[in-house]
């Protein structure tokens, strides 16, 4: 079944990168959507084509990831996204003209290798338990606290740096994740009336903000990034739930847990590069110090 979860687990991952791809043109093109997505920009996305067409192939890819976190352990599937950020980089080589550079390239392997390793040794220590009733409020008052700070920040501010957008919704979706295996073990397990519905109720509230976030995040910087950030970040809270919470690994060595921590901070490391040496991004930072420096020039003549 492992083997089965990890085919599905990497077909989901082809789909978020071409997902990302459309949704990221229609959200780019926008009008003003560079100062953040407001509620009219959502209406007008609802008849994007491009928009719609990427949301069905997210869509196909989320289908698919939520078969292999039923058939495996969250540990070993939630990674596995990180094909996803390869794929991003070569579609955006060819259809958006990426510059590659040295920064970019690696940032992409410290991700992908923290990544692959992860998986590598999370297959070998992760084991699948079910988690009924009571069990289960723990992973539901850690989503409902994420939710609400998601939520503070949603309100609070309205222009975020990429960055922060990201690796929100990666911790957001990271709950989507682990509720999701949670939920999906329970029925299949124990059936339908074991399920906790709190649980699934959190999981939809977590999907609905994440993506508020995630189209932000596009409206923000580059799809890469985007990619990055649900990718690596997501895994690795996913992860941390699955072991904190759910002790997917609860018998694995000490030594174990510290080289799967230290592939995570490799991969984290990746993003946060990626995040200042982006080809997008430097030249965003260049157009603006053109703009603060035309401003002061006008301002002084």
């Amino acid at each position: 079944m492992t083997v089965v979860a990890i085919a599905f687990a990497a077909l989901a991952a082809v789909a978020l990168a071409y997902g990302a791809l459309y949704q990221h043109e229609a959200v780019a093109g926008q009008d003003d959507s560079h100062n953040g997505l407001s509620w009219a920009h959502f209406t007008e996305l609802l008849g994007n084509r491009r928009w719609l067409l990427g949301l069905a192939i997210m869509g196909l890819g989320t289908a698919g990831n939520l078969v292999a976190l039923a058939l495996a352990p969250v540990m070993v599937v939630q990674p596995i996204g990180a094909v996803s950020l390869i794929v991003s980089v070569l579609l955006g080589i060819r259809h958006r003209g990426l510059r590659v550079n040295r920064r970019l390239v690696q940032a992409v392997l410290w991700c992908t290798a923290g990544v692959t390793v992860f998986v590598a040794l999370s297959a070998t220590a992760a084991r699948t338990e079910v988690h009924l009733g009571a069990d289960a409020l723990p992973l539901f008052w850690i989503t409902a606290i994420v939710v609400g700070l998601g939520m503070i920040i949603m309100l609070a501010f309205r222009h975020l740096p990429q960055l922060i957008l990201i690796i929100t919704a990666g911790l957001l979706f990271a709950c989507v994740a682990t509720n999701a295996h949670l939920v999906s073990v329970q029925f299949l397990r124990a059936g339908l009336d074991q399920v906790t519905l709190i649980n699934v109720a959190v999981l939809l509230a977590a999907v609905g903000l994440g993506t508020w976030f995630v189209q932000n995040s596009y409206a923000a910087g580059p799809p890469e990034m985007v990619i990055a950030g649900l990718t690596v970040i997501d895994p690795i809270g996913a992860v941390i739930l699955g072991t904190i919470v759910l002790g997917e690994v609860a018998a694995a060595p000490v030594w174990l847990i510290i080289v799967i921590t230290i592939t995570g901070l490799v991969a984290c490391a990746g993003v946060v590069v990626l995040s200042r040496y982006h080809p997008d991004v430097k030249d965003r930072e260049a157009q603006r110090r053109d703009a603060r420096r035309s401003m002061t020039d006008t301002e002084e003549c």
